[in-house]
């Protein structure tokens, strides 16, 4: 007799809470988990876990598919990792709010801050709202491939209460804080997960705006945490400026004052920065104190490092501004490479880039010990003596011959990994202390930014196969820790209380994985945004299936092409 629509037999259940695995079945009913254990009666689908790990699904914390939410409806390159519910916004930058005469102010910031190229904007952004509201209810009967929660992004707020103002950089007024205040309290009535902000330098458009938030005096973020306040709901997102000391303490402080004023939750981008290898430590002292008396603040980490990746087919690689590069880059990649191998362009693409190195144009010569090839197995955590710089010294040449040789690989797909945060000192043990510590959330994917030059968002699957299986140079996590970093931990940070651990009541967004054999593929490049543009993706091995709203969207590594998610 069938009792529930999908039956999870014989998995080892990681129910999200930091417990122990246990054999268990779970029961689906429509979009919510009806039973927990041993499980009678039969299903319209069933799926034998046996020998393999069950889990809720994954929370991806910080991404930029604010524009593609509105274009497409597999979001990549999430998709293919767990990820059940992703939150955008992050950083202050999106769509929404937005009057018609700002739009392309918008679209320059969201250009520049994360590197989402202005054409494929243009092309793939329908503009079908102007307010907050008016976006949500434009996504509302949209349907994905996971569920999608967003930030009100404090830029936008910031332009739509004050025009041209705030793109000059101008205070707010009392009388505009309250405008925002209001819009806030409105957008998390309405369903927002919080506001996104940032306050790093460099985020800023092509032609040096910088992003309005960072003009935000403390009055401001006070006035805007005051309408979470009143809604009594949401998250204040910040970026400090994480790359200047003592800066970045002053504004965790500020924002340690905002939450001990108004008592809402703050979450915070950190990472180790080459410049001030032990900065994060001050930062999280800051927080420790605050969280002691009372206060909820959470240190968002990446829990590999933060950089870029370099491929033929990105937009920037060591070779890029090489005359002789450039008079075949516009080829397909098959034409390119079949030039490249000739020993008259490698020569002559050599000669130019040393030149130009030598001159103190590139600025490269410092990076290259932490510049490193990326196999077929790719590697996040490679030693010192694997960096270009090492492998160039010993065989007597100069790094840029090891960049060109390394590309050349696999017909031309190679990869290298450039690790310029979180990495400093060539090893993980900074971030495995920064994610260990009591509060800290799982993020800084920035899934749909930086397209063509990160592909972070298969953290998820590296968190659960390298720090839960394969790591050897330093402490590990046990994998009931980090599925509960990537579930319970941000669903309980976002009041996201319906999903993120397995119980019945739960929605029925799941995992099963074949944990053993669970593996990341080389990043790769796809061109299939809007004008044409591309973005990298990572392919996984081991995931069984995924379940979003009691829909499989994923068996097997393929998606199924269901698309139950919706609008949180």
């Amino acid at each position: 007799m069938r009792t529930s629509d999908i039956i999870v037999r014989n998995g080892q259940v990681i129910d999200g809470t930091g417990a122990e695995p246990r054999r268990a079945d779970i029961a689906i009913q429509g979009d919510t988990i009806s039973q927990v254990g041993a499980v009678e009666g039969e299903a319209a689908q069933e799926f034998d876990a046996g020998g393999m790990i069950v889990t809720p699904g994954f929370i991806d914390t910080h991404s930029h598919l604010d524009g593609n939410v509105t274009w497409e409806h597999r979001l990549k390159p999430n998709s293919g990792h767990g990820v059940t519910t992703t939150v955008m916004g992050n950083c202050g930058v999106g769509f929404a709010p937005c009057r018609p005469e700002d739009r392309e102010f918008l679209i320059a910031l969201m250009e520049g801050v994360e590197d989402i190229p202005a054409e494929v904007l243009r092309e793939g952004l329908p503009w079908a709202w102007e307010s907050y509201a008016e976006y949500r209810a434009f996504l509302s009967p949209r349907r994905f491939d996971m569920n999608v929660a967003g930030f009100l992004p404090h830029s936008c707020l910031r332009v739509f209460v004050m025009g041209k103002r705030a793109i000059d950089g101008e205070a707010a007024t009392a009388a505009e804080i309250d405008s925002m205040s209001d819009i806030v309290y409105e957008a998390m009535r309405d369903g927002a997960l919080g506001v996104g902000s940032t306050r790093l330098q460099g985020q800023k458009t092509l032609s040096g705006i910088p992003a309005p938030s960072i003009a935000a005096c403390e009055a401001e973020f006070l006035g805007i945490a005051r309408g979470m306040e009143r809604a009594n709901r949401g998250v204040l997102q910040i970026a400090p400026e994480f790359n200047q000391y003592p800066r970045a303490e002053e504004e965790l402080r500020m924002v340690v004052n905002v939450a001990r004023a108004t008592g809402r939750p703050v979450t915070y981008s950190l990472k180790q920065t080459n410049q001030h290898k032990e900065g994060w430590k001050q930062l999280l002292e800051i927080t420790e104190a605050a969280n002691a008396e009372g206060l909820s603040i959470h240190p968002m980490v990446l829990g590999r490092p933060t950089g870029a990746i370099f491929t033929w087919e990105c937009n920037h690689h060591r070779f890029v501004k090489a005359p002789s590069y450039a008079a075949i880059a516009d080829l397909p990649l098959p034409a390119r490479v079949v030039e490249l191998a000739k020993n008259e362009v490698r020569a002559a693409i050599l000669e130019e880039t040393l030149a130009a190195e030598e001159g103190g144009a590139a600025g490269y010569q410092g990076l290259y010990r932490l510049l490193f090839p990326m196999g077929e197995k790719p590697d996040y955590e490679p030693q010192a003596h694997d960096s270009v710089a090492s492998v160039a010294d010993r065989a007597g040449v100069h790094p840029a011959e090891v960049i060109y040789d390394a590309l050349m690989r696999d017909s031309g797909h190679g990869v290298l990994l450039l690790t310029s945060g979180n990495y400093a000192d060539v090893s993980l043990d900074p971030a495995f202390e920064m994610m260990r510590f009591e509060g800290s959330v799982l993020g800084l994917a920035d899934a749909g930014a930086h397209s063509t030059i990160i592909c972070d968002a298969s953290a998820p699957t590296y968190m659960m196969s390298y720090w839960a299986r394969d790591r050897t140079l330093g402490p590990q996590f046990t994998v009931p820790d980090v599925v509960k970093r990537l579930t319970s931990d941000c669903a309980s940070l976002f009041g996201l209380d319906d999903r993120g651990s397995l119980a019945p009541g739960k929605k029925a967004d799941i995992n099963i994985i074949d944990h053993s054999g669970l593996r990341l593929r080389p990043p790769r490049m796809e061109y299939d945004l809007p004008a044409g543009g591309k973005r990298l993706v990572q392919d996984a091995e081991g995931y069984i299936a995924t379940i979003v709203n009691g829909v499989p969207v994923a068996l097997n590594d393929k998606p199924t092409d269901l698309l139950p998610g919706v609008l949180l």
